[in-house]
């Protein structure tokens, strides 16, 4: 049987806009050094587009940098990559990453290092995970690209400002780096989550998505003196609000592929400092709004503590953009 509304133009479903795109995205934790920032270089063939954005609070100071190109005509095998202005350079894949920013505000360089070994989510496929993939949810069950790994780092630099103040920073961050056919418009409701702690780290990513939206999917990795490893049980748990609609605390309940167990807090009230990240589509009909919290962490089994990347984000059907 036909309907009246199938006489007359369609809405647009949220996976007509899937689209590959390249990214790598570099986080910088170094409370220490009261310096925090997400780094994100995005590159998109399909649509002849590059996107570099620096959001960063350097001792205090916010930087927000964003510029768009066309799409490198030199992408392929590349150890460079940028704008001039901004700028990455592979100097050892797997090892170390050089970052630069400069311009009339700031003059920035960080070093970027292994911390851990890289960790490829393929790796959860074969994990006994219950909880569908990243790539079954994201590209709707037809097995479309869908690559994505993480890494732990260390960080140090430095940073000169226009009117001469500098500041050195040692800290921590993570890498991400996916190749995949994605719709950020088309999300719901996100975490995604880099976690350091002194003998130790995590990588942990739930999502769910507008045509989707009982289907969560899940996948995480640690990565310790024994090795690197896949999750197999993932719980996120949202606790408290707060005035932007963000929760006070995030609690991960999570188990290894060998039945280790880690309870997680991040204590996102407490945070350290926190910038947003410009979605694909931030000012579309349905657009996505998404907020990078650097926080403190607690792995309660243990006392240790540590400090780390949630990042949240969320549909502008479920909430309006956070504060």
């Amino acid at each position: 049987m036909t309907t009246m509304q199938d006489d007359l133009p369609h809405p647009v479903p949220p996976y007509a806009q899937l689209r590959y795109k390249e990214n790598y995205f570099f986080l910088l934790f170094a409370p220490e050094s009261r310096s925090f920032g997400a780094i994100h270089l995005n590159h998109e063939p399909g649509h002849d587009r590059a996107r570099y954005t620096a959001n960063m609070e350097i001792d205090g100071r916010s930087i927000r940098y964003a510029n768009s190109t066309a799409f490198p005509t030199d992408f392929e095998l590349a150890h460079s990559i940028g704008d001039g202005a901004l700028s990455l350079a592979f100097v050892e894949p797997h090892r170390r990453f050089d970052f630069r920013l400069k311009t009339g505000e700031i003059d920035l360089e960080l070093q970027f290092s292994a911390r851990q070994p890289t960790f490829d989510y393929a790796a959860c496929r074969t994990a006994g995970n219950p909880a569908p993939s990243f790539q079954e949810v994201m590209t709707l069950g037809l097995n479309l690209p869908y690559n994505h790994q993480q890494q732990a780092l260390n960080a140090s630099g430095r940073a000169r400002f226009a009117d001469g103040h500098e500041v050195k920073i040692s800290g921590s961050g993570y890498r991400d780096h996916s190749w995949v056919m994605r719709c950020d418009s088309g999300g719901h409701t996100h975490d995604w989550c880099g976690f350091n702690f002194p003998g130790r780290s995590f990588g942990i990513k739930t999502i769910s998505t507008l045509h989707r939206p009982g289907a969560v999917a899940k996948e995480g990795y640690v990565a310790d003196e024994k090795g690197v490893r896949a999750l197999r049980h993932i719980e996120a748990r949202r606790e408290g609000e707060m005035a932007d609609g963000l929760c006070e605390r995030l609690v991960h309940e999570l188990e290894d592929v060998f039945g280790n167990r880690y309870t997680i807090e991040s204590d996102i009230a407490a945070r350290f400092a926190h910038v947003p990240l410009v979605s694909e589509a931030p000012g579309g009909k349905v657009a996505y709004h998404i907020v990078e919290n650097f926080c403190p962490l607690t792995l309660l089994e243990t006392g240790e503590r540590g400090e780390g990347l949630v990042e949240i984000g969320r549909s502008s059907a479920v909430g309006g953009a956070f504060a």
